[in-house]
């Protein structure tokens, strides 16, 4: 196994962390570990909370790790892969190829609407940073109230509402790190993301005393074709495709 190869750490009784496990060791020249001790070497794991100490550990510890999750765009066939981060910030100068390939042009900005769209995340996700979704939604609800007399809308991950109707006739979207933002960028809805390493974060401001005049940045298309560009097929991860990706991440970082 090479030196910066990873153990890649997976829980049995899972559906998703095994498969990016064994892929990720496969493309990486890395191994598969069921265990719940932190072995030596860079550490890889699919977003699970039964591993998140691991990672944590690996983190205090200072190794390099990679995080994998569902992706921004093309979920269940794509999966997405970040280098010492959960989300990649959509930073890059990649081309519009396989962002295209998913047929989700990016709209133009929308200036008006009606509704403040929050998009928390689960409680077990928040509870995994040492949050409560309670607290963080009263903290929002009650400075957009100091802000804006809006009409505030909660859309849950688990509701049936479609994520486009929800949008319909949203002025703003805000959430901690849901991929609701992204959504809402592509459809021309500006966000307010809070949670500082989410993909969006930079896309919009965390300042929700901002709510009446939002952000819109002028570079959504290259953010949406290099996030495209951070998440892969099981099969491209297998192959080696996210591992050399991810590898020459490392060292532009080094230079």
């Amino acid at each position: 196994m090479p030196s910066d190869a990873p153990v890649c750490y997976a829980v049995n009784s899972e559906k998703t962390s095994p498969m990016f496990a064994r892929a990720f060791a496969n493309g990486s020249g890395g191994r598969v570990d069921f265990g719940t001790t932190l072995l030596p070497g860079p550490l890889a794991m699919f977003g699970s909370s039964e591993r998140w100490p691991l990672l944590q550990e690996a983190i205090s510890d200072g190794r390099e790790w990679f995080y994998g999750d569902h992706a921004y765009f093309g979920r269940f066939e794509y999966y997405r892969v970040t280098r010492n981060n959960y989300q990649h910030d959509g930073t890059g100068k990649h081309k519009q190829d396989r962002f295209k390939m998913f047929g989700r042009p990016v709209q133009p900005w929308r200036k008006e609407g009606r509704d403040i769209l929050i998009c928390p995340n689960s409680q077990v996700y928040y509870g995994l940073f040492g949050m409560n979704v309670d607290v963080w939604l009263k903290d929002v609800t009650d400075t957009l109230k100091q802000h804006t007399d809006r009409p505030l809308v909660v859309r849950w991950k688990k509701d049936d509402i479609p994520i486009t109707k929800a949008l319909k006739d949203a002025w703003a979207v805000v959430a901690f790190t849901s991929a609701s933002a992204i959504d809402g960028l592509l459809a021309g809805v500006p966000c307010f993301v809070t949670g500082e390493f989410a993909a969006p974060y930079r896309m919009g401001t965390p300042d929700l005393r901002r709510i009446e005049s939002p952000v819109y940045p002028q570079d959504r298309e290259q953010f949406m074709w290099n996030l495209a560009y951070q998440q892969w097929t099981l099969a491209e991860i297998s192959n080696g495709v996210a591992w050399r990706a991810l590898r020459a991440q490392r060292e532009a970082h080094a230079v």
